[in-house]
């Protein structure tokens, strides 16, 4: 008799993140089934060993002008999921939370660093997270919660920062920079993100969270330049936060371990753009 394939339930597939996360786990042989956060059904969910979610609204600079909508939608419609989903017996629940919970920082910080948002955005995911903890605590719901970098990689959409550089760079047009593109951020190419969702979901222990990053500061500024793109200053983007760099010693005691340099995978976006 042929093993049984794990089944995969993959909530928000049509995000960059999570339509790379469903290719991977095809190339795995994985039983996989998508939903949206949106207008979805209980019969939807089916009865998944793994549930994966990638769904959130995620424009950080939009959350200011729509709080409640970025409330209804991490928080609220999250927590209905969560609530059908502890009355079935599933393996476990991955959330895909972010580093904006912790607002700015100053040093790598490990995944007990105290959440601070500065954003409507930020303080959304910072509450799913602790809802989901909580959930954790009092029901024991198999949770694992990871936070990972900024992604890119081929195929991103028009509107995150590398692909328009790339865009910008190409038809000859100066880039405006939120203050001058002091932030730091580290990158992370999405298959690389894809491999250790994939291993925090099948090897991580339940309640813990897990930073998926590299170890690889760059400013945005420095970032652009690299691109060869023209740029010139603006006003920096309300709540902003400085600097992000998560330590991701957790998730590489696993044995994960970014394999794509920055180099080759810029040079991967810059093939297709």
């Amino acid at each position: 008799m042929a093993e049984r394939r794990e089944r995969f339930l993959v909530i928000g597939d049509s995000s960059f993140y999570g339509s790379n996360f469903v290719k991977l786990l095809e190339e795995k042989n994985c039983e996989v089934t998508t939903m949206s956060l949106r207008n979805w059904t209980p019969a939807e969910i089916g009865e998944p060993d793994y549930v994966v979610n990638f769904a959130a609204a995620n424009i950080v600079a939009e959350s200011w002008a729509r709080p409640t909508e970025y409330l209804l939608v991490n928080v609220v419609a999250h927590t209905e999921v969560i609530e059908i989903l502890r009355q079935r017996k599933i393996k476990k629940y991955v959330h895909v939370s972010t580093p904006e919970v912790y607002g700015s920082v100053n040093s790598w910080v490990t995944e007990d660093q105290v959440l601070n948002p500065s954003t409507p955005y930020g303080v959304s995911k910072a509450a799913t997270d602790m809802m989901l903890l909580a959930y954790y605590r009092a029901h024991d719901f198999p949770v694992v919660i990871t936070r990972t970098a900024n992604i890119y990689g081929p195929g991103q959409p028009s509107n995150r920062l590398i692909t328009k550089a790339l865009e910008y760079k190409r038809r000859g047009e100066t880039f405006k920079l939120d203050g001058k593109g002091a932030s730091v951020r580290c990158f992370i190419h999405v298959r690389d993100a894809c491999e250790a969702t994939y291993l925090a979901t099948t090897k991580g222990r339940v309640g813990e969270v897990f930073h998926i990053s590299s170890y690889q500061p760059l400013s945005i500024k420095a970032l652009v330049e690299r691109i060869g793109c023209k740029w010139e200053p603006t006003f920096e983007r309300l709540g902003k936060d400085f600097c992000y760099m998560m330590d991701s010693t957790k998730i590489r005691k696993l044995g994960w371990q970014d394999r794509i340099s920055f180099e080759e995978g810029l040079k991967e976006c810059e093939h297709q753009s």
